[in-house]
């Protein structure tokens, strides 16, 4: 087996050479995309938000087909043995075919039915497995039984790039722009597929193949270089009506029951949706000051019912409304409601990034408040700009 391998290396060109190891850049880029896009979903999934399985389909389909490719050029620069060849070439196949089972399997979740049909998904990835089951049993990548199956895997291939256009327009803000650029990244790359067909099935002249040859693997590169964009940074992915149950922000010194912001969630996104002036939000109704101080009282009552002093209350039913509670870290004594029409988990998430980015802000002050006995609540008005941010994105 040695002797064999020892002999196909020396029949390799130093023109292959370099066109395997122009390739293999491309194959590296596109390994180390789809890590990153596995690190950014493993990096928030404590937060159980299940859009964000978008990543693993991302990191997926991009390895499955980086690898499939992988196989095929070694296939075609470095193995003259025709079993060999075979043997490569159908593990190429296999890679490439399973991409868009890589992809569609990660999706097949409830939060993903307002723009599919998990039906038509779970049908799709099914009939995926016909090229691969194909691939392995014909006598022939050129049967034309090889060549119907594919079929499948088109099938599937289209259905993915159409949900990626209905998710575009459906997404907002930060997560729009950066699924707007994968797609962009995507579609560039798989152009370079038109270029690979061209020079596998060798009806080009040698000097004309190379350079198409090259011009597809830059093609590649720079449609993976623009997904690794993508992939920065990425957002976490808050279901598609998270901003529609929001209603109310409270921040409360839990020392003396005061309130130390409060911002209508629903009256900034009306006003960020349709800009027009609002009066001042530094006062604040007898009635809303009223529920800041019931929310603590709220706790005390279970916490006595319950004899679980010690323990921190999450959540509050208030008539139609849900309160959901967070607290700050010690030594801060605060308490963070938010005031929702359900209780969803991309809710809970926002709540804990708003107490992230507020004590952060304002963490000297908030160590001595105990030397703030007048109008505590001037001190953190400023949020307000970190609230805008957050709901525009």
């Amino acid at each position: 087996m040695f002797e064999q391998i020892n002999m196909m290396l020396s029949q390799i060109t130093p023109n292959q050479e370099i066109q395997f190891l122009v390739y293999f850049a491309a194959v590296i880029i596109g390994i180390q995309l789809a890590i990153y896009f596995f690190y950014q979903y493993y990096k928030i999934q404590d937060v159980n938000l299940k859009l964000n399985r978008i990543l693993l389909s991302f990191g997926s389909f991009t390895l499955l087909i980086v690898l499939g490719a992988l196989f095929m050029n070694v296939s075609r620069h470095f193995v003259t043995n025709p079993n060999f060849r075979d043997f490569f070439t159908r593990v190429g196949w296999i890679f490439a075919f399973s991409a868009p089972i890589g992809f569609l399997s990660f999706i097949i979740v409830e939060e993903f039915s307002s723009i599919m049909n998990l039906k038509i998904v779970k049908i799709l990835t099914t009939l995926s497995f016909i090229p691969i089951i194909t691939v392995i049993v014909v006598p022939s990548t050129r049967s034309p039984i090889f060549i119907i199956s594919i079929i499948f895997t088109l099938s599937g291939a289209y259905y993915i790039l159409n949900f990626q256009i209905k998710l575009i327009k459906k997404s907002v803000g930060s997560i729009r722009k950066k699924i707007l650029q994968f797609f962009i990244g995507e579609i560039i790359s798989l152009t370079s597929l038109a270029f690979a067909i061209q020079v596998g099935l060798g009806i080009l002249p040698p000097g004309l193949n190379e350079f198409v040859y090259y011009v597809g693997v830059a093609i590649l590169l720079t449609g993976f270089i623009i997904m690794f964009f993508s992939a920065n940074d990425f957002p976490p992915f808050y279901e598609f009506e998270w901003k529609e149950n929001l209603l109310k922000l409270f921040i409360i010194n839990q020392k003396d029951n005061r309130g130390l912001f409060y911002c209508d969630l629903s009256e900034v996104i009306g006003q960020i949706r349709s800009p027009k002036e609002i009066e001042s939000d530094l006062t604040k109704s007898l009635r809303e000051k009223l529920l800041t101080g019931g929310i603590m009282g709220i706790e005390s009552i279970i916490a006595r019912i319950t004899d679980t002093k010690n323990e921190k209350i999450n959540k509050i039913k208030h008539e139609d409304s849900m309160l959901l509670l967070d607290y700050g870290i010690k030594p801060l004594n605060i308490t963070y409601a938010l005031s929702v029409k359900k209780d969803i988990a991309s809710h809970r998430h926002f709540l804990n990034v708003i107490k992230t980015n507020f004590e952060s802000f304002y963490r000297e002050i908030l160590l001595n408040l105990d030397n703030l006995k007048e109008k505590q609540e001037q001190f953190f008005s400023g949020f307000n700009t970190e609230i805008d941010r957050l709901l525009k994105d």
